[in-house]
Parts: C-alpha cells; structure tokens; sequence
C-alpha cells in the first residue's frame, strides 16, 4: 500500500490494479473522472489554495519570462554562432519544448501533485525499479530549480550593476560588490515568500502583465527608433564558427542552444503549486501549455526586433556596463534615459520571477521532503499554518543559493558553469517520466481515458520521442566547450559540476534517503 506523506488523507476508495492507485472519487470530487489514476494533493498539509487560472498562468511565465531569458544572454548566442544561431535555435527550441510540454500536460491531467515529474517517475517505473529512478528524478529536479535561481539572481546583479556602471562611470566594481546585491536578491526573496505571499498573489499577475507590455513595447520601440538596421540576408544567413575551425558548423549550432533552450527553462514550475492551485487536473495543463505557447512567441519575436535594431554586435559583446541588452536598447533607441527605463522595469520583473522561482523550488523540495527523500525531511516537510508556505523547505533552497554564491567569489567560470547547468538539469527531471511512458507503451493503465487532457496515440508518441531526443542533444552538446584554444577562463565546466552534483546526490541516497525515501509509490 502506497505510503501517504504526513497529513494527507484519503477521502477514496483505493484498490490496487497493476501495481497503480486507481482512484474511485466520491460523486463531488470533480477534479478526477471516475477510474482516474491520480495522486491527491497533501490535504491537512497547511498550504493554502491561493492560485486561480490567471494566477497559475502568470506565475509559470513569470518563472521563464522567455523574452528577458533571450534578452539577458542575447550577445552569448549571437557569438557562439551569429543570429542565425539565435532565430534559428529559437525555432528548434520552441518546436521542442512544445513536445515537451504538451507531454507534461498529459501528464500533469492524470497525477496533480506538488511532486510533479519525480511522482509521475514514481508512478510510470517498473514496481522494482521506482524508489531509485523517482529520487534520481526528484534530485535532479531540486538541482535545477537551485540553479535557476543562482543564474536569475546574477542576472538582477549585472542589471543593477550595469544601471550603477553607466551613471557613475569612475566607478570601479569588483566581485564583492557583485556577490553582495546577489545575496540580497535571495534574502528580499526569502522575506517576501514567507512573509508576503499569501497576501499578495496578484503581484504575479501585475508581473506578467507588465512582462508582457514591455516586450511589446521593446519590440516597437528598438526598431522603429534604430537608424542603423541589419540586413535580412546577414539576420537569416550569416552564420559566425567561433570555434577557428575546430567544430563542424553543426556542432557549433548545436553548441549555441544555450541560449534558446534557457528561454523556457523550468516548464515544471506550475505542476509543483498543485496544491496551492483550485482543479490542479485541470488548470495545471493549461497553465503549462500557456507558458509554452506565449514564451515562444514572445521570445523569437523580441530576438527576431532585436536583431534587426542594430549591427554592431561587437560592440554589445564587449560591453561597457556589463549588461548587453541595456547597450542595445541605448544604441538602438538612441537615447539612454529610454534604455534606463527599459531596465528597471526589467529588473522589477526579473525580481518577481525570482521570487515564483524560489516558491516553485520550494515546493518541490517541501513535496520530496513529504516522502523522506532528503536529510532533515522531518523539518522539511513541515508547513507554516499561520502563513501556509513550507517555510524550512524556503530556507534549504535559500541557504543553497546562498552557499553557491561563494563560487563566483572564488571562480566565476565554475559559478557559470553551475548555472549551465542549469538547462540540462531542468530537461533530465522532466524527460525521464516521459521516457518511461514510452517505456510502458502509453498503456491506458497509465492515461486512462477519461483525463481533461489528452494526446493521440501516434501524436502522443511522436511527441514523447522527440522531447527524449532533444534532452539526450542538449545534455550532450551543452558541456561542449565553444571557442579554441582552450584555457583557464574558456574551458567549458559544465561536466565536473555535474559531476560533484551526482556525488552530492548519491550521498543523499546513501547515508539517508535508501533506508527512508518511500518512492510516493505503492511497493
């Protein structure tokens, strides 16, 4: 018999068919169709159901905001490649990340938890095999999300800085300076998640609407202002091999995916609010699909506006305020004051993703805790009643934000490289479920029939397989280094931190989690 997380109670009828939990619900449980496979939330956990449709919605963009992902890395993947290596990545990357998401979807209509891709592990693993693939996946997924929030808050960091750098330009900064407005970032974070949030939910919804009016805005602005254009045939056909020759054209291409495949990185923030949502059967998959289809649109049209705006890519590359995109918008708009504007606002957004960042994160944490997978889960799992937030779970994430920060004091390439991986971490946790459903052949004892969500068979399957085979690209190409020769400052170290990851993991396992963790899975 599956082992429930403390405070969770059964309202259902429960009978075991093929080693799953069919759920028979009551006649007024309408989030579940009868003979459902599904996981019900942590009920009796303390979190509150604060989130409605536009509220989910928002907070998932707000995680990825694609646009300002694409804007903030934008003359890292215009060198490793050109524009083509950016449109075109684009391209590639949405066409993936649809598939993925419309997997996920699926998904997310059949098992609504705060667990999301690790209890769908748990769910899809052969009977002997869940403990260990399900903690893999949960781990993995708990890395990303710290990942996601170290690189967001060096983003904050570098716009600040860059903000200080242009109206005080005797100002020499160094990487305490750097270090310090990273931790605030965190701490302002933290505060707010624990203090605000169950108040203030609509600050998600401002925040989207205000991403998205910026972007607008931007996309006018840059080219109807910029007097100097690129021409279509050096947009869409110019390609730059950064590597003097040592890779292919293809492999440099494949290379540049850093960038486009960041914009819609951490597709699994909306699954991990299930139980802070209403009808999470329902809302989840569309929240995902939403955050899929806008991000996409939005980044390859702000990247396609920005590429046209100026030439002189260059110049951005080596930039004076250290924040690329804020040069663009000044060259581009002529006018500095216009780009300034531009960038607090940016800031004032990016801020609101790292705060659903940190929610997100720590809600995947608080879920695993809720089934003994990490050291401390006593505490862990443990929500504030007065606040309704898992206010230890914050705090781990929090302190592993904090830790990591030291990095950039001592190596700001391991700290890059720790943020790099940040793309193939986030693809991992949410691929190895969907492997698995090819592994079970899409059998209807896992989708069932009656789900508010559902693909076709062929649709499904092709779907699937090429969600697997842009994760295997990406994990593959991602820790290639992208320039020769190699040396100290260019040496691509995204392995060896994945490397130090997988230990820190197995560890887990080993000295806490085998004897412990329950695999939210009948055994």
């Amino acid at each position: 018999m599956e082992q429930l997380p403390p405070g969770q109670k059964s309202s259902s009828s429960v009978s075991i068919k093929s080693e799953k939990v069919v759920i028979e619900p009551r006649q007024d449980q309408q989030d579940v169709e009868v003979g459902m496979v599904a996981a019900l939330p942590h009920e009796g956990s303390g979190l509150k159901r604060n989130f409605n449709m536009i509220s989910i919605m928002a907070l998932g963009f707000n995680t990825s905001n694609s646009w300002i992902a694409i804007a903030g890395s934008l003359p890292l993947a215009i060198a490793g490649g050109g524009t083509v290596t950016l449109l075109y990545g684009i391209l590639v990357v949405c066409f993936a990340m649809s598939c993925t998401g419309l997997s996920l979807a699926e998904l997310a209509a059949v098992y609504p938890s705060a667990g999301g891709q690790y209890y769908f592990t748990a769910m899809l693993a052969p009977a002997q095999h869940h403990r260990w693939l399900s903690y893999l996946c949960g781990m993995v997924g708990i890395w990303s999300w710290v990942a996601i929030a170290a690189s967001l808050s060096l983003m904050i960091t570098e716009g600040i800085m860059a903000l200080v750098l242009t109206y005080h330009p005797t100002f020499v900064a160094q990487s305490w300076h750097y270090f310090l407005l990273y931790q605030a970032v965190h701490i302002m974070a933290m505060a707010y998640n624990v203090g605000l949030l169950s108040k203030t939910v609509w600050v998600y919804d401002w925040a989207f609407y205000a991403s998205l009016a910026l972007f607008v805005i931007t996309t006018i602005v840059c080219p109807a202002r910029s007097t100097d254009h690129a021409d279509s045939s050096t947009v869409w056909s110019h390609f730059v091999n950064s590597s003097s020759g040592y890779w292919s054209d293809g492999i440099v291409f494949l290379t540049g995916l850093s960038t486009p495949s960041y914009m819609l990185i951490g597709l699994d923030a909306t699954m991990h609010m299930a139980d802070e949502c209403l009808t999470p059967a329902r809302t989840i998959p569309r929240a995902i699909l939403s955050t899929v289809s806008i991000g996409s649109v939005a980044a390859f049209a702000f990247a396609l506006a920005m590429c046209y705006s100026v030439t002189d890519f260059d110049r951005l590359i080596d930039s004076a305020s250290g924040f690329p995109i804020y040069d663009l918008w000044a060259q581009a708009s002529r006018s500095t004051a216009c780009a300034t504007v531009f960038l607090v606002v940016t800031i004032a957004i990016m801020f609101v993703s790292a705060c659903a960042i940190h929610s997100t994160a720590s809600r995947l944490t608080w879920s695993f805790a809720c089934y003994n997978g990490l050291f401390l889960s006593g505490y862990l799992k443990q929500a504030s009643q007065r606040e309704g937030v898992p206010v230890y779970a914050l705090g781990l994430n929090f302190v592993a934000c904090f830790v990591i920060g030291f990095l950039y004091l001592a190596s700001s390439s391991v700290f890059n490289a720790f943020v790099g991986t940040a793309s193939i971490l986030s693809q991992i946790s949410v691929t190895l479920p969907i492997a698995l459903l090819i592994w079970q052949r899409r059998s209807a004892a896992y989708l069932p029939p009656g789900r508010h969500f559902g693909l076709s068979l062929g649709l499904g399957y092709f779907c699937n397989i090429v969600a697997v085979i842009y994760t295997m690209i990406v994990t593959i190409f991602l820790c290639f280094p992208t320039s020769f020769p190699l040396t100290g400052g260019n040496m691509n170290y995204t392995a060896p931190v994945l490397g130090v990851i997988a230990i820190l993991t197995g560890l887990n396992w080993a000295f806490y989690a085998r004897g412990r963790y329950e695999g939210a899975h009948v055994g």
